[in-house]
């Protein structure tokens, strides 16, 4: 996590940074993070536990019918999504229910933010604000990766066990998209995490117990047309440059990662791909 912190401190980013944290956090850490002002969002350990283990345990299998009833007892009423969130928090690995938290904090907190940035922490560095170019006070940002969902095995597999050979079939010649970076304005994060947790509720009867899964969510979502007015941007043309399977790298004289038009790109993600690169954000 040092570098996500101290590149933040670097730029100068004077916003909320709100990250999730076990209960059990080592107390050191915690002192670190709060003393630079991070507000923790504390998950109960013994939750996260236990879905791993029934995840590694595979009885969500031999559950498929009680879960497609659970879902259907809970998806009903004005406050279903506070049901299905628990629901997924129980069931669901913290790749998955991290959403349910965003959810939980961004609806008691949104009238004091106009954009959020949802993002892993452990590969992401930033080298300028994310917020500062936006050029539309409404908007929902995706970023795609370099590689089609047809040649990203793991986006494939997602997409095909949570939904099913015909759903993958029809998107399977899209750009693979991060789900690890997000970018919008508060309302249209809000409606993007509902619909995150309304689908993954509806699938736990199909669910891997990988983690990673709400990547074939997002994808799944995202080219069946549920956010519309979205924007999909190419990688490292935007806010965002995701370096996983990235081919097209850029450097300018000050060792910053730029791109084709030679402007810094606020934040890198996957940057531990490339272990050789030691570009100004890393110093």
């Amino acid at each position: 996590m040092q570098y996500f912190f101290t590149s933040l401190q670097d730029i100068g980013f004077d916003g909320d940074v709100v990250i999730l944290v076990s209960d059990q956090i080592d107390p050191e850490t915690e002192k670190q993070l709060t003393d630079q002002g991070i507000i923790l969002v504390y998950i109960k350990e013994k939750a996260l536990r236990f879905t791993k283990k029934y995840a590694n345990s595979r009885l969500w299998k031999i559950h498929y019918l009680p879960h497609r009833l659970w879902f259907a007892a809970l998806n009903y009423g004005a406050d279903k999504i506070a049901r299905l969130s628990r629901y997924v928090k129980k069931f669901h690995l913290i790749s998955g229910s991290r959403y349910c938290f965003y959810y939980d904090y961004l609806l008691e907190n949104k009238d004091k933010y106009h954009y959020v940035l949802l993002t892993d922490v452990r590969d992401v560095v930033f080298q300028a604000d994310p917020f500062k170019d936006l050029d539309r006070a409404d908007i929902l940002n995706f970023y795609e990766e370099e590689n089609t969902i047809a040649n990203s095995f793991y986006t494939s597999y997602w997409i095909k066990h949570a939904f099913g050979k015909r759903a993958l079939g029809t998107i399977t010649e899209k750009m693979s998209i991060c789900s690890g970076t997000t970018i919008g304005s508060v309302n249209r994060i809000l409606k993007y995490l509902e619909t995150m947790i309304a689908t993954q509720a509806r699938i736990t009867a199909g669910l891997t117990g990988l983690g990673g899964f709400d990547q074939g969510v997002h994808n799944y979502l995202i080219y069946n047309n549920y956010f519309p007015g979205s924007r999909i941007t190419t990688n490292t043309d935007a806010e965002v440059a995701t370096l996983g399977e990235s081919t097209s790298i850029w450097f300018n004289d000050e060792n910053e990662l730029v791109n084709r038009d030679k402007k810094v790109i606020p934040v890198v993600h996957q940057f531990d791909r490339f272990p050789e690169m030691k570009f100004k954000a890393l110093a």
